[in-house]
């Protein structure tokens, strides 16, 4: 079975929220895969381990999101997709999920496609239920 674990790059949990210029910022915190994700590429990876098959980690967003994948690969997912365009800058969930959507039906077999709860950063839970709904 094929398992797809989406995940985001989103700034450290211990991170303080600043406003600066009625802008909304993490300073310079680093970014890492968002916690939530976390969960869903173990998950991902004791499926593999229990019935086989293969887990990819996808993420959308910026050029620097590949760290994020790195570390996913690091922890055993087999292959990292990231799905990187400058009109993607800002994406809502719905665009988010709709693009994620178009990218895991590319792959073979995917069996399984998890996420975590939410990201830490939009805190909004609402790209799972958009993914679900454009996967069917």
């Amino acid at each position: 079975m094929h398992i797809v674990a989406c995940v985001k790059q989103t700034p450290d949990t211990a991170a303080k929220v600043q406003v600066v210029d009625g802008h909304v910022t993490w300073g310079d915190s680093p970014l890492v895969v968002n916690p939530w994700d976390e969960y869903a590429v173990e998950e991902a990876l004791l499926l593999r381990e229990a019935h086989g098959g293969e887990t990819t980690a996808i993420s959308m967003g910026p050029e620097t999101a590949k760290e994020a994948l790195k570390t996913c690969l690091a922890i055993g997912c087999e292959e990292a997709i990231l799905l990187s365009d400058p009109a993607l800058k800002g994406s809502d969930a719905s665009a988010t999920a709709y693009a994620l959507s178009q990218a895991i039906r590319k792959l073979d077999s995917v069996g399984m496609v998890l996420l975590g709860r939410q990201a830490v950063d939009g805190d909004t839970g609402l790209t799972v239920a958009q993914l679900a709904r454009y996967l069917g």
